[in-house]
């Protein structure tokens, strides 16, 4: 129905139909002055964009690092697993889904590692992660909007995080890598799906 409207909202005044907003009775006089504002191209940082449908990836605008290292700790002789913090940031007017969906091993492998996952807070600051070792495709976490806001109409600026810091942890198996080095390769793939004015998906 958002989108219906939001078409039906651009007809109106692209066709000079009867829909007013701020109506005024001009009554004797010979003039009057019109206020028009004109949305050429889009920015899917305002959350008021009146041109980008609901749910669609337009409304995508995310920041993140995408070159990631995990390794093993001297401390723990080899057998915590660790990395560095890294950043995602929604830049847009919408929240935004990340999932993962794929995690594959490109060279090395891990068969010497038990345990393994990325864990992250999401928009209401509860720890979300995904296990990496037993990979299975599923939601990561949710951002809030450039706003800090979820539901763009009831929800207050900066109330919900719009940004979080993942890392990748873990553990080994017995004290194989004390006395061994290994270099394994992977790629991550995170999907991204905006979600509506409401802070829910869209349907189809």
């Amino acid at each position: 129905m958002k989108k219906i409207l939001s078409g039906l909202l651009v007809s109106g005044f692209l066709f000079g139909g009867v829909l007013s907003v701020h109506a005024a009775e001009i009554n004797g006089e010979d003039s009057a002055k019109i206020t028009v504002d004109g949305f050429l191209g889009q920015d899917n940082k305002d959350e008021e964009s009146p041109n980008i449908d609901e749910g669609a990836n337009d409304w995508i605008n995310v920041t993140l690092d995408t070159a990631n290292i995990f390794y093993t700790t001297k401390a723990s002789e080899h057998k915590t697993i660790t990395s560095p913090d890294y950043t995602i940031t929604n830049n847009s007017g919408r929240g935004v889904k990340i999932s993962a969906n794929t995690f594959t091993i490109d060279s090395g492998s891990l068969t010497n590692v038990d345990t393994l996952k990325i864990s992250g807070n999401d928009y209401s600051a509860a720890e979300k992660s995904v296990d990496l070792k037993t990979f299975t495709a599923g939601e990561f976490l949710v951002l809030a909007n450039n706003q800090g806001k979820l539901n763009v109409e009831t929800d207050t600026a900066d109330s919900h995080a719009k940004e979080t810091t993942y890392k990748y942890s873990g553990t080994t198996k017995d004290d194989y890598y004390k006395s061994t080095a290994e270099k394994t390769t992977h790629t991550l793939t995170l999907a991204f799906e905006a979600l509506g004015k409401d802070g829910n998906p869209v349907a189809p």
